[in-house]
C-alpha cells in the first residue's frame, strides 16, 4: 500500500556533532548482535573521536526492544537515532539519503551495513583524505570479507584502473556475473558527497552495485578510489543475500546489471546522446526523437500490445509512441518535447490538469518521481517514462499516482516518501496523515464528476388557470388513507394544468351512507385535510353550513323549493353539499371529483385540461366528462346528445356560469325530500328543453377508474392505485368507468439481460435525475429497471414516470403505499418482478450514480466471462481516501471483507441459492438495516466466480451521516450477520455447519476474481 516512511528521530546526538561534517549511516531492522559490533568500530573511528564525523542509526521496523542490548553505545553523543517504515533495504539506505540533505553542515556520507564493521580505526578518516581534490563526488574504499566469524585471506581492493574506465567496468561485472571470479565491486565501500540526489533502485539484491556503476557512468572523473587501508570487513551469508540467492534473485540481479553495462558502453561507442536510464531501458536522442531501449527482461511482447492498445490515442501529457522491435529487443520511439525539469514544487494548476488528462483517458501512470515528469512551455505537465508502470486506469493507481504527485509536487516532498510499502496502517489512515490531500482529492474526483445537483430535470408548469378550481369531494367514511389519495388525485391532475384553487369538499353527514365501507371518522378526514393544506398539496377545504336557512335558499336557487331542509336525497345520496359549494367558487369552472377515483396517465405532455376547456367553451355544453381508459390512443372527438349524458358527477367539468343562468331546474320530491341527485336532475333538464348537454370523449392518454365501495379493500396495498397512475391497466378495464378486480393488476415482470434494481426513499428529485442521467449515458442501452420507492408519498413520486419515460418499455416502477423494508423490497424484486434466472441484478441507489459511462457494458462483459458476483468501486465523497476492494477469500472471517461494498451486482439465480433464513435476525424478522451485508456475503461464499473489477472509480454513493442511535443499531446487526454459518453450495445447504469455504484468489491486471 501506499504509506509514508513516518520518519521520527529517537534520539539527536549532542550540539558538537551536529556540527560535523561527516556522517557515518547505518540502516538495520532486527541486527541487534551485529549492529553491536558494527556501532563499535564507527565510535572508535578517529574523526568521530575529534567530532568531524557523527553517527546516524536508522531503525526500519525492528521488533520492540532492540535498543535494550546495545543502550550504552546508543547513548553516545556522537549517536542519533532514527526510526522509520522504509520497507527494504535499498529504500531505508535512500532515507537516509534524504534525511543527510536537509542537514546542514554535512558534506559526506559514508555507508556502513549492521552487519559489516569498518576495518581501522582510521578507516574513514583514509577516504575523506582523497576528497581533497574540489571535483570529487565519490570515495570508494577497499573491503575484507568475513564468512561467520573468520575472516577470508583475501581482500577486495578498489582499484581505479578495473572500476573507473566503463570497458574495464563492463568487463569486471560480467566476469563476477556468470561465475569467472568471486571478487565482486567494493560498493559497500562507499563515501558520498552529500545532496548527489542519487539513490539506490529498489531491487531486491545488487542495489548497491547498480549505484556505484551509475555513479562512475555519470561522473567518471569525480570518483577517487582507496585501496589501503581497508574501510571495512564485509559479511557474507547475511539473511538478505542468502535469500536472494536461493530465489534466484541474486544471480538475475547482476546479469542484468552487466547486460546494462555492455549495452551503454556499445551505445556510447555509436556516439549516442545518452538522456539517461533505468531499471527498464537506456534513453538516448536522435534527430529530434527520444528512443528507449528496453532491457530483454522489461519489455515482452505482451507488454508492447497491451502499451499499443493503451496508448492508441494517448492523452496530452503521453506522448504518442511508435514501436519497433530490433534483435528481440523493443523500443520506443517518442517526439522530442521543448520542455523543462520540474523543480521542488509543481504549479497545482498543473499537476491538477495532468491527472484530469489521465483520468479522463483512462489511463495511469505509477512511476511518479521527478526524474519522469516534464513542464513544457505552456505549464503542462508531461509523464515522459514509457514503459510498464503506464497501466489501465484504476480507482487504487489513480489514488497511488495522484497522491505522490500532490507529495512531491504541492508538498515537496522527496520521491521516495510516499511509496508503495508493507505497513500496518489502512490506505486511507495512511493517506489522512499527507496535509491537504484528503480534500485535494475530493474536489479532483469531484470536478470530474460533476453531476451538478442544480442541473435535474425540472417540469415545465403551465400558468395557473384562473377560471377553473379543482374540488374533491369527501365524506367521513373516506377517512382511511385520504392524504395519500387525495396527493394522488391532485399530483396526477397538476401537470401540465394548474388550477385557481383546489379545494377539498368536506360533507360532514355523520352516516349511516348510501352504500356504507367504511367505519366514518369525521375527524381524522379533518386532521388529514388540515395536513394536506400545510404541506401545499390543497389550498383549503369546505364544510357546508349546517343550519336550515342556508340549506333551504341553496335548494330554492337550484330548485325553486324552499320548503326542504334535509341535505340528502330520498335515496340517502348527498345533494345539498355540493351544490352548495359550486356556489362558493369564483371561478367559471370547476373540475369536480370524488375523493376515491384513480387517475391514469400515459402521457405527461398530455394537458387534459385544454382539451376539456375546449370542449366546454361548445355552444350549450354544461359539463365535460373525464375520459375513462379506451382500447385505443386516438383521440375520440367529444359527443353527447341533450339529455344523452348526465354531468359526470364521479369526474368532471362543469361550466358553473351557464349552469346558473339555467336555474332554476325540476326536481321532484318525496317524502319531505328530492328524489333525484344535482346531476341527474341537469340531465333531466338537458331532455325536456333540449337546449344544452354534457359530452365524454377526448384524448385517452389520461383517464379515471372509480372503485366501487365493495372492492375497496384490494386498493389498501396500493399496487392498483400504482398501475393505474402509470397509465397501466389490464385489457379487461379497458372502456369501464368502475374497477374491475382482477389478477391481471400486477407489475410488468422484467427479463433483460441486465438489470438495475433502484430502490430509495425521500430521495430529492436532484438526485433522482442524477442516478437516472447516469444510467441514459451508458454506451450499452439494452437494460431494464426494476425502481422502487419505499412509500415516500405520492408527493414525492408523483412524476417517476415522466422522470422514467426515456427508459420507456423497459423500467418497472413500484411506489409502495406503506414501508415495506429493505429485504422486502429486495425479495419482490429479484424473485416476483425479475423472471429470467440468469439476469445480471444491479443494485443503484436512487440517491447515487454511475461514474462511468460503460459500467453496463463492463457488467456485460464480464456476465458472459462467467462472472456470477460483480464488484466495482465506489466513490465516497465524505471518505474520498477510502477503497472497498472486496475479499472473497472467507469474508466472514475478515468482517464481510467488503463484499457489501457498491457497485454490487449479481444473477438472479445466485441470489436464490441464498436461503431467506440468512436475511432474518434470530427473532426471525427481517434485517431492517445493513442488509447489503446479509445479501451479499452469502452470495460471496456461494458465487462459482465472484469478480472486482476495477477501470476507476463506477458508482458515486453519498449519503448523509448516520446518527448515533443508527450506528449503534448497525453496531448490534452487523455481529448478527457475521455469526451466521458460511453459506454452502446448493447440495450442503441443508447441512449448514461453521466450517468455512475457502475459496482461491487470482489477480490479472486489475480485475480480481476467486
Amino acid at each position: 500500500m501506499l504509506a509514508d516512511r513516518r520518519l521520527c528521530t529517537l534520539k539527536d546526538c549532542s550540539a558538537r556533532y551536529q556540527r560535523a561534517s561527516v556522517l557515518i549511516a547505518i540502516a538495520h531492522q532486527n541486527q541487534t548482535t551485529e549492529l553491536r559490533r558494527s556501532l563499535s568500530s564507527a565510535l572508535k573511528q578517529t574523526l568521530v573521536k575529534q567530532a568531524v564525523a557523527q553517527i546516524v542509526i536508522l531503525d526500519d521496523q525492528s521488533e520492540k526492544g532492540w535498543q535494550d542490548s546495545i543502550e550504552d553505545l546508543l547513548n553516545e553523543p556522537s549517536v542519533t537515532i532514527l526510526t522509520a517504515e522504509c520497507g527494504s533495504p535499498a529504500r531505508a539506505r535512500n532515507q537516509l539519503l534524504d534525511w543527510a540533505d536537509k542537514q546542514v553542515g554535512l558534506e559526506w556520507i559514508a555507508r556502513l551495513d549492521a552487519d559489516d564493521e569498518l576495518a581501522e580505526i582510521h578507516s574513514l578518516e583514509a577516504l575523506l583524505n582523497a576528497t581533497d581534490c574540489h571535483d570529487t563526488v565519490a570515495v570508494v574504499g577497499s573491503n575484507a570479507l568475513r564468512l561467520g566469524e573468520r575472516i577470508l585471506p583475501w581482500a577486495n581492493r578498489a582499484d581505479a584502473e578495473e572500476l573507473l574506465d566503463l570497458n574495464n567496468l563492463t568487463a569486471y561485472v560480467k566476469r563476477f556475473s556468470f561465475g569467472e571470479q568471486e571478487r565482486e565491486l567494493p560498493s559497500c565501500n562507499l563515501m558520498l558527497k552529500n545532496r548527489l540526489g542519487l539513490r539506490y533502485p529498489n531491487t531486491r539484491s545488487a542495489e548497491d552495485h547498480w549505484l556505484l556503476c551509475n555513479l562512475i557512468i555519470k561522473y567518471p572523473d569525480g570518483v577517487r578510489t582507496v585501496s589501503d587501508p581497508l574501510f571495512c570487513i564485509y559479511s557474507l551469508g547475511g539473511k538478505d543475500t542468502t535469500e536472494n540467492r536461493q530465489a534466484g534473485v541474486w544471480h538475475d540481479q547482476r546479469r542484468r546489471l552487466a547486460y546494462f553495462l555492455d549495452k551503454l558502453s556499445r551505445l556510447k561507442q555509436t556516439n549516442r546522446q545518452i538522456l539517461g536510464y533505468g531499471m527498464e531501458g537506456i534513453v538516448w536522442c536522435q534527430h529530434h526523437e527520444i528512443i528507449k531501449d528496453f532491457y530483454p527482461w522489461a519489455m515482452a511482447d505482451k507488454d508492447v500490445e497491451r502499451l499499443d492498445r493503451l496508448l492508441v490515442s494517448p492523452p496530452h501529457s503521453i506522448s504518442a509512441v511508435t514501436w519497433i522491435k530490433k534483435n528481440e529487443v523493443w523500443q520506443c520511439r517518442t517526439p522530442q518535447l521543448n520542455s523543462r525539469a520540474v523543480a521542488t514544487y509543481i504549479p497545482k494548476k498543473a499537476l491538477f490538469r495532468f491527472l484530469v488528462d489521465l483520468y479522463r483517458s483512462r489511463i495511469c501512470a505509477l512511476n511518479i518521481k521527478r526524474d519522469n515528469l516534464r513542464l513544457d512551455d505552456t505549464g503542462h505537465l508531461h509523464y515522459i517514462d514509457i514503459g510498464k508502470d503506464i497501466c489501465r486506469l484504476s480507482s487504487s493507481g489513480f489514488l497511488d499516482m495522484s497522491a505522490r504527485l500532490f507529495s512531491i509536487g504541492i508538498l515537496g516532498n522527496d520521491d521516495e516518501e510516499w511509496v508503495r510499502r508493507k505497513s500496518w496502517r489502512t490506505q486511507d489512515e495512511s493517506l489522512s496523515q499527507m496535509p491537504g490531500f484528503k480534500s485535494f482529492y475530493n474536489e479532483l474526483i469531484s470536478s470530474l464528476h460533476s453531476q451538478s445537483l442544480a442541473n435535474h430535470y425540472s417540469p415545465l408548469l403551465n400558468p395557473k388557470d384562473t377560471q377553473v378550481t379543482l374540488l374533491i369531494k369527501a365524506c367521513a367514511q373516506d377517512a382511511q388513507d385520504f392524504y395519500e389519495q387525495i396527493s394522488h388525485i391532485v399530483h396526477q391532475l397538476t401537470h401540465p394544468a394548474r388550477f385557481a384553487k383546489i379545494l377539498v369538499l368536506i360533507d360532514d353527514y355523520p352516516g349511516p351512507f348510501l352504500r356504507q365501507h367504511a367505519k366514518p371518522d369525521l375527524q381524522s378526514l379533518i386532521e388529514q385535510t388540515k395536513q394536506l393544506q400545510q404541506a401545499g398539496i390543497i389550498d383549503g377545504s369546505l364544510t357546508p353550513p349546517t343550519d336550515k336557512s342556508t340549506i333551504q335558499r341553496t335548494y330554492s336557487n337550484w330548485f325553486d323549493t324552499s320548503t326542504i331542509a334535509h341535505t340528502r336525497t330520498a335515496d340517502n345520496a348527498p345533494l345539498y353539499p355540493q351544490i352548495w359549494a359550486f356556489s362558493e367558487l369564483d371561478t367559471r369552472y370547476v373540475l369536480q371529483c370524488d375523493c376515491d377515483v384513480l387517475i391514469g396517465r400515459k402521457n405527461w405532455h398530455h394537458d387534459y385540461l385544454a382539451d376539456m376547456l375546449r370542449a366546454i367553451k361548445a355552444d350549450r355544453v354544461l359539463g365535460v366528462g373525464f375520459n375513462i381508459p379506451k382500447r385505443t390512443d386516438f383521440f375520440l372527438e367529444y359527443f353527447g346528445e341533450p339529455g344523452q349524458f348526465a354531468p359526470e358527477v364521479r369526474f368532471g367539468l362543469l361550466d358553473l356560469q351557464r349552469l346558473e343562468s339555467r336555474l332554476p331546474i325540476d326536481n321532484p320530491t318525496e317524502d319531505g325530500r328530492f328524489k333525484l341527485t344535482w346531476h341527474r336532475a341537469i340531465q333531466q333538464f338537458q331532455r325536456s328543453s333540449g337546449n344544452c348537454t354534457c359530452v365524454r370523449g377526448g384524448d385517452p392518454a389520461s383517464f379515471y377508474i372509480h372503485p366501487q365501495n365493495v372492492d375497496k379493500p384490494a386498493l389498501r396495498s396500493g399496487v392498483i392505485r400504482d398501475l393505474i397512475a402509470q397509465g397501466m391497466v389490464p385489457t379487461h378495464q379497458q372502456e369501464q368507468f368502475d374497477l374491475i378486480i382482477e389478477p391481471q393488476w400486477q407489475y410488468q415482470e422484467r427479463t433483460e439481460s441486465i438489470i438495475f434494481l433502484i430502490k430509495g426513499r425521500y430521495t430529492s428529485t436532484e438526485k433522482l435525475q442524477r442516478c437516472l442521467a447516469s444510467l441514459a449515458r451508458q454506451t450499452e442501452q439494452g437494460f431494464g429497471l426494476i425502481v422502487i420507492d419505499d412509500a415516500s408519498g405520492f408527493q414525492k413520486t408523483w412524476h417517476y414516470p415522466m422522470r422514467l419515460s426515456s427508459f420507456n418499455g423497459r423500467y418497472t416502477l413500484v411506489r409502495q403505499a406503506e414501508n415495506q423494508g429493505r429485504i422486502a423490497n429486495f425479495l419482490l424484486a429479484v424473485n416476483e418482478i425479475c423472471t429470467r434466472a440468469d439476469s445480471l441484478i444491479v443494485i443503484l441507489d436512487q440517491d447515487d450514480f454511475l461514474m462511468q459511462n460503460d459500467v453496463v457494458a463492463q457488467l456485460l462483459d464480464a456476465k458472459n466471462r462467467g462472472s456470477d458476483l460483480i464488484q466495482m468501486p465506489m466513490y465516497r465523497p465524505d471518505k474520498p481516501l477510502k477503497q472497498y476492494q472486496p475479499d472473497y477469500q472467507q469474508p466472514r472471517l475478515k468482517g464481510a471483507g467488503n463484499t457489501w461494498a457498491h457497485l454490487r451486482a449479481f444473477r438472479k439465480s445466485l441470489f436464490q441459492q441464498v436461503p431467506e433464513w440468512y436475511f432474518q435476525r434470530p427473532q426471525g424478522n427481517w434485517f431492517d438495516s445493513v442488509t447489503d451485508y446479509a445479501t451479499m456475503l452469502p452470495m460471496s461464499e456461494l458465487a462459482q466466480k465472484p469478480t472486482f473489477l476495477d477501470t476507476g472509480y463506477a458508482y458515486w454513493h453519498e449519503r448523509a451521516p448516520y446518527e448515533e442511535q443508527q450506528l449503534s443499531h448497525q453496531a448490534q446487526l452487523i455481529p448478527e450477520i457475521l455469526a451466521k454459518p458460511a453459506a454452502r453450495k446448493s447440495a450442503e445447504l441443508e447441512q449448514v455447519d461453521k466450517e468455512y469455504e475457502t475459496y482461491s484468489v487470482t489477480q490479472s491486471g486489475r480485475t480480481t476474481t476467486s
